[in-house]
């Protein structure tokens, strides 16, 4: 683990690879699982204030679950999370396009409809946040699904926390994410944490 700032950065983020590659998995991590994305209480309102921007990309069967639900994210498992459609599996926010499961929030957004991207830990994944004590913890979230990013991260090259820099960037700031980098460099001279 390196510490950087209040934050506690798993080894794994920078000595492991990653970089989705979609046409190999099909968006797979937003249509497997046993529990919605997990929303902050922060996103909250800006992500149900822009719903009728997002709705229009989401399936009658999605858009069924969440106006049923009258909100669109439920609270289980002490945590906000996305509405799931039967209660398990698909985000209620999923798509299909050519076959690949994709996010109606974030298209809302790359078609510059709405300012918000979609969940921060959507954004982030595969890094899992949890807290520690006073520190904010970073780790690596092992699925098979993700093999092919694994795959495709080391035959580019890159480790995850470089993938996942814009998100790093949201979710901490910009100077973080340089001292981040800072640290990880010392690291790999010094073999210092």
């Amino acid at each position: 683990m390196l510490v950087v700032g209040d934050v506690l950065v798993s080894d794994e983020l920078f000595e492991r690879h990653f970089c989705c590659d979609l046409a190999q998995c099909k968006g797979q991590c937003c249509v497997d699982g046993d529990a919605g994305a997990p929303v902050a209480i922060e996103e909250i309102s800006e992500l149900s204030a822009y719903y009728p921007d997002y709705k229009q990309y989401m399936t009658k069967e999605g858009i069924s679950v969440v106006e049923n639900h009258g909100d669109p994210f439920v609270f289980q498992n002490d945590e906000f999370q996305t509405p799931l459609l039967h209660g398990k599996e698909d985000c209620a926010f999923v798509f299909y396009e050519d076959g690949i499961a994709k996010c109606a929030i974030e298209k809302a957004f790359r078609r510059g409809e709405i300012p918000f991207r979609k969940p921060i830990s959507c954004f982030l994944y595969p890094i899992r946040v949890s807290k520690v004590g006073k520190y904010v913890a970073l780790n690596y979230h092992h699925w098979p699904i993700c093999e092919s990013a694994c795959r495709n991260g080391d035959k580019l090259g890159m480790p995850v926390y470089i993938f996942l820099k814009e998100p790093l960037i949201q979710a901490f700031g910009e100077e973080w994410y340089a001292e981040l980098c800072a640290t990880v460099q010392r690291y790999k001279q010094e073999g210092v944490r």
